[in-house]
């Protein structure tokens, strides 16, 4: 089977990175995100669902940024309208990975379902929440 979302159409869409510094501004599909540098770290913007159908891609580039830019990421998870439990252990592991690089990774911006579902799985152990992406941030200053 074709890893990714049945469409309308009855055709399979593949889940989409977008490489860039601006952020997703439309999402095509059920599932999109970018990264860009941001001071010390990186902020990984993702839109849509993460499921077992998008995890793999973004475990893949998580992954990628982690080793290749920075292993200090904010995953801004604003725009995710669901997350499965394949979504948190990409997570996860992808912590492990940024600690086993000297890093970290923080999650910023879910909405309260979603936080509720991070906190129950125990994933709120490993990775820092924040309400805000300015939060996140590490240059946070609050006024």
């Amino acid at each position: 089977m074709k890893a990714g979302v049945r469409s309308g159409a009855g055709r399979f869409t593949a889940p989409r990175v977008v490489r860039s510094a601006d952020k997703p501004t439309e999402v095509s599909g059920p599932f999109v995100c970018g990264w860009s540098a941001v001071g010390d770290c990186v902020v990984v913007r993702v839109a849509g669902t993460i499921d077992r159908a998008s995890a793999p891609t973004l475990s893949d580039e998580l992954r990628r940024v982690i080793i290749t830019k920075r292993p200090t990421l904010v995953v801004d998870l604003r725009r995710v309208s669901d997350i499965d439990a394949a979504g948190i252990e990409v997570l996860a592991m992808a912590c492990d990975l940024a600690i086993e690089n000297n890093g970290w990774l923080r999650v910023s911006g879910a909405a309260p379902r979603l936080a509720d579902l991070m906190e129950k799985s125990g994933l709120c152990a490993r990775v820092q929440q924040y309400a805000t992406l300015a939060e996140a941030l590490p240059s946070y200053r609050p006024a």
